[in-house]
């Protein structure tokens, strides 16, 4: 018993030691402000979401085990997310911080196009907090170095579109859908961040053990495509691309790591990715859920590559399915990026050009 316990200390230092060894931009310098709406006032009209899992509050941890102090960290969630309550504790929060000082904004929830066709972040009693009012303010109001504005909600885009007004500011905008469209209900982009937050290597493309901000926006990107069928969007400033996220990250060990596949389970495929590898030819699977909770071992021969249903190259004529005319329109494909096509209609101007998923697209016959 004692030889065991003597152990399970020795694995849970080791452990502390490891994690310890990865080095953030995110450190004693940064300031997180986190807003997790999952419940709202008014059911009929703002959905709310399970909150089992909630990787809103696991990012707020993460940023805890990266060395930001708990004072510059505020965690807004559900009824607690009044927008006058936010408003007031967002601006008090960002006079606080320094010459050196870096902001990191997080927004879960809803996000949707008010009356005045402004992008709001849905409060809990769904009262307007204009994206505009946001990045205004963080302009006004901190005296800081660098912005992240991240959400991972519909719409969440028009961070994006605000934050490249300040050209003079290093505001970086990493938002999960483009600003026209709805997004997922799953926390694709949150859980890809954060793995990026925890030093996984999945976004290491290139191996050195960094992860870069170019990295990071890559492969948000490609999760949201490949998982969710949508397309995600940022804004980063030219001087900001090689800016290094974590550091000091395991190497990977299998040039597979990261491979999104199928699994075969009944008659049905799986979609996952996978994290390690064994000495005996199995791949550990994560598979994608609601917070990607769920792992299994896999023989290499059960494991099949990710394919697109629906594939067309640029200016194949095409008809797609518009979700305004509810019906099946004439179309041409302008360019695409993995199973999401980038779509003209017909006879209509180009600002109705929009990223479609797969189910959405067929060939014209």
């Amino acid at each position: 018993m004692k030889t065991k316990i003597i152990l399970l200390l020795f694995l849970l230092i080791f452990k502390t030691k490891s994690e310890a060894q990865i080095k953030s931009i995110f450190n004693e310098k940064t300031w997180v402000f986190v807003v997790g709406v999952l419940e709202f006032k008014d059911k009929e009209n703002l959905a709310s979401f399970d909150k089992r899992g909630r990787v809103d509050a696991q990012i707020v941890k993460q940023f805890e085990n990266l060395g930001v102090p708990k004072n510059q960290i505020i965690y807004i969630k559900d009824q607690q997310a009044q927008t006058e309550n936010l408003k007031s504790s967002f601006n008090a929060f960002i006079k606080k911080a320094q010459k050196d000082d870096n902001l990191f904004f997080y927004y879960s929830g809803h996000g949707y196009r008010n009356e005045k066709s402004k992008i709001c972040l849905a409060t809990y009693a769904g009262t307007d907090w204009t994206v505009n009012d946001i990045v205004r303010d963080v302009n006004q109001n901190f005296k800081g170095n660098l912005v992240f504005f991240t959400a991972d909600c519909c719409n969440s885009g028009g961070l994006s579109e605000e934050a490249q007004k300040y050209k003079s500011k290093n505001f970086i905008s990493l938002n999960s859908v483009v600003p026209s469209d709805l997004s997922t209900g799953n926390w694709t982009f949150s859980k890809a961040f954060l793995y990026a937050l925890q030093g996984k290597n999945y976004a290491d493309f290139n191996n050195d053990s960094n992860i870069e901000l170019g990295e990071l926006v890559q492969y948000l990107d490609e999760e949201m495509a490949i998982v969710e069928e949508q397309k995600a969007i940022s804004y980063i400033p030219k001087n900001t691309k090689n800016l290094i996220i974590t550091s000091n990250l395991p190497k990977k060990k299998h040039k597979r790591i990261g491979e999104r596949v199928y699994v075969d389970y009944g008659g049905e495929d799986y979609l996952g990715f996978i994290t390690s590898t064994n000495s005996e030819n199995q791949f550990n699977i994560r598979f994608y859920s609601y917070t990607n909770n769920e792992t299994d071992w896999v023989d290499a021969k059960d494991l099949k590559p990710y394919t697109c249903s629906q594939n067309f190259n640029n200016n194949t004529k095409v008809k797609v399915y518009s979700t305004i005319d509810e019906k099946w329109l004439p179309a041409e494909v302008k360019k695409k990026y993995y199973c999401l096509h980038y779509i003209h209609y017909e006879g209509y101007g180009t600002q109705w050009d929009e990223w479609v998923p797969s189910d959405r697209i067929k060939p014209r016959k």
